[in-house]
């Protein structure tokens, strides 16, 4: 179980800083707007000139190799639970790196989702 644990929380903060690589080049960026199909390749080069949106993509492509090594070793009624904890992770990395402001609301959801985590795999440990 502890392999496990050790392996999906690489996974889920491999994509929870992804998401924040991600929001942060689209904040330099700005806002996305294809109302013509030609406007496509323009989006797509502003993107790709985007140091913070070209790594969070290679870093989500990576974590997605990663959790097909996941599922080879684990059963997946086990691994695909414990990947809530990515929006755990997205909530206090976006407090931390974006100045994001949790509110009481916004912890008493991460507690939930820490609970049913635990009560998910309860019988398992």
């Amino acid at each position: 179980m502890h392999k496990l644990l050790f392996w999906v929380t690489i996974y889920t903060l491999m994509l929870a800083f992804s998401q924040i690589m991600l929001k942060l080049g689209l904040t330099k960026v700005g806002a996305i707007s294809a109302r013509h199909l030609k406007d496509l390749p323009l989006i797509l080069l502003h993107l790709a000139q985007n140091s913070y949106v070209v790594f969070g993509t290679l870093l989500m492509a990576s974590s997605y190799f990663l959790w097909l090594a996941i599922l080879s070793w684990f059963k997946l009624s086990l691994a695909f639970p414990m990947t809530a904890l990515g929006f755990i992770f997205v909530a206090l990395l976006s407090y931390f790196m974006l100045g994001e402001r949790l509110l009481w609301h916004n912890y008493l959801g991460i507690g939930f989702i820490a609970l049913g985590i635990f009560l998910l795999l309860f019988k398992n440990v």
